[in-house]
């Protein structure tokens, strides 16, 4: 493999026979980083078929495991996941053979590992979060040595592991991975310092600091375009586009995404130009150009959902629900959100539970606002209520996840109080005096509410700006990387013990014990510690 390709390199030379498939598997890996997919893929299914002979040798089977893994990297960009999950069960079989004949004479464990983390990428896509995470941590563990082609998978499975911990908001822990990763790879392959280097931008914009966020996704952007590494250079494009957004320079940003976008369309990888137009769409219904989103979300919505990218195609019909609620298309606005939903639910993703019927309580709400008729209002209101206030309390209780500091406090400040703030305004509507004191005691044995409860029914006039997905986190070109969500025991944070519940009158049947026991039905983990105590 020529010095200006990145990329696993193997131990001993697979000899003369396979001279052929090397080149074009090296070839395609140079056309595949320069965007050229269509090119790359017709030359790496010239390489796979040098090497399905009867007597293909270790080599030959080892490098079968290469050239399917690249074509699996490429099916995914390409949104085709099922076809990149066959592939890759196909080039761990051939990884299988190689081992058995030669063990890893041609750096073939390194080839599993890699193998290994693309495919937890494509997992992840898929909402599959515990196979991902086997995946993740199976590669790890393999990968022990001290070779160049280690010390490569070993930045690439901590670039993996410090987007876990963003995905987490464990922000101090995905800050030291990330510098870490940034060291090794500053010693391995400079050219790969750009995705910790858009990690860094990441954990800068969770802190606010939107200034030291734009200086490295610059760094980031210049560095693979140096590298020749089109599409992560239009990542960090579009990374740079929502650091412009949410500092307020919304014409920047949406310049940078739509560039972003056209740039990844050129490059083939259209999965990733639908998760950045649904990020345009999203961006435009935030900023009050409700048509252009209506405009660029049908086609992200569809290249999502053919490609089973669960996260994002859950966030694209959540998108749908809020934009058919503002046209006051009440119905199909609850279906949207109600897809939405399953969609997380199936992967598992219970936090993002909680967003949804937030907003599916904030539309009820709305068609309350519009109801003409005292019934149908409280009707609707109701709807309302039932939604607000077991995810409040579910918002509020995941808080207790986090570490102590900073993220925990911004967490309750920006997400757990303006959801308490919006249940509070409903239950007050609905004439719940009981339970408003119930609540604001709940809220005030675990952090103080920073926002008061409105004395009368005044709603929002729209839901608070919640935490969502990113969907482009740093990957590695045709090696082992993944963005992986969910928890590991591998980072285990300082939790504080969940709180107990309260007494308020010993002397009336509790009205917030029912809304604690079915929001820990609904959403499936405990709020509250089981142990009462006395408020008075």
């Amino acid at each position: 493999m020529s010095d200006d390709v990145i990329g696993i390199r193997g131990r001993a030379s697979s000899g003369p026979r396979w001279t052929a498939f090397r080149d074009l598997n090296n070839e395609a890996a140079r056309l595949a980083g320069q965007g050229r997919g269509t090119e790359a893929a017709a030359l790496l299914e010239r390489a796979v078929a040098l090497t399905r002979v009867a007597d293909a040798d270790a080599a030959g089977l080892d490098g079968r495991a290469r050239a399917l893994g690249n074509l699996a990297a490429l099916a995914e960009g390409r949104g085709e996941t099922g076809e990149a999950l066959l592939l890759a069960e196909e080039a761990l079989a051939a990884c299988d053979a190689a081992q058995a004949q030669a063990g890893d004479r041609y750096g073939t464990v390194a080839v599993r590992a890699s193998l290994l983390v693309n495919r937890a990428q494509t997992l992840q896509l898929l909402g599959r979060l515990d196979e991902a995470l086997a995946d993740l941590d199976t590669a790890q563990a393999i990968t022990t040595g001290d070779g160049a082609d280690d010390v490569y998978l070993r930045v690439s499975i901590l670039n993996s592991r410090s987007v876990l911990l963003i995905g987490l908001e464990r922000w101090e822990e995905a800050e030291a991975a990330a510098r870490r990763t940034l060291g090794l790879a500053a010693a391995a392959d400079p050219r790969l310092t750009g995705h910790p280097y858009a990690n860094l931008a990441l954990i800068a914009q969770s802190r606010n600091d939107h200034e030291q966020a734009a200086a490295y996704l610059r760094l980031a952007e210049q560095i693979h375009t140096a590298s020749g590494d089109t599409a992560s250079a239009a990542l960090a494009a579009a990374n740079r586009g929502r650091a412009a957004m949410r500092a307020g320079d919304h014409a920047e940003g949406l310049r940078l995404l739509a560039a972003a976008e056209e740039a990844l369309d050129a490059a083939e990888q259209p999965l990733r130009a639908a998760e950045l137009r649904y990020t345009r769409a999203h961006a435009a219904f935030q900023t009050g150009d409700p048509a252009l989103a209506k405009a660029l979300l049908p086609a992200a919505t569809a290249a999502l959902r053919q490609a089973g990218h669960a996260v994002m195609l859950a966030e694209a019909l959540a998108l749908q629900g809020d934009l058919l609620a503002a046209e006051g298309d009440f119905d199909a606005a609850e279906a949207a959100h109600l897809e939405a939903w399953r969609t997380y639910a199936d992967a598992g993703a219970l936090y993002h539970l909680t967003r949804i019927d937030q907003r599916r309580a904030f539309a009820f709400t709305r068609r309350a606002e519009l109801a003409a008729d005292p019934g149908e209002q409280q009707t609707y209101l109701r709807f309302a209520f039932d939604l607000a206030v077991p995810a409040a309390l579910a918002t509020d209780a995941i808080r207790h996840g986090f570490a102590p500091g900073g993220p925990r406090e911004r967490w309750a400040a920006t997400v757990a109080v303006p959801a308490m703030a919006h249940a509070l305004s409903l239950a007050a509507a609905l004439g719940v005096g009981a339970l408003v004191s119930e609540l604001l005691e709940h809220m005030s044995a675990t952090v103080a509410l920073h926002a008061p409860a409105a004395a009368a029914f005044a709603p929002p006039p729209e839901p608070p700006e919640l935490p969502v997905p990113e969907p482009d986190g740093e990957l590695l070109s045709f090696a082992a990387s993944a963005f992986v969500t969910g928890a590991s025991g591998d980072f285990p944070p300082v939790r504080f013990a969940l709180p107990p519940r309260l007494r308020v009158n010993p002397w009336r049947e509790s009205q917030l014990e029912p809304w604690i026991r079915e929001t820990e039905r609904r959403y499936g983990f405990p709020i509250r510690s089981d142990e009462v105590i006395d408020t008075w």
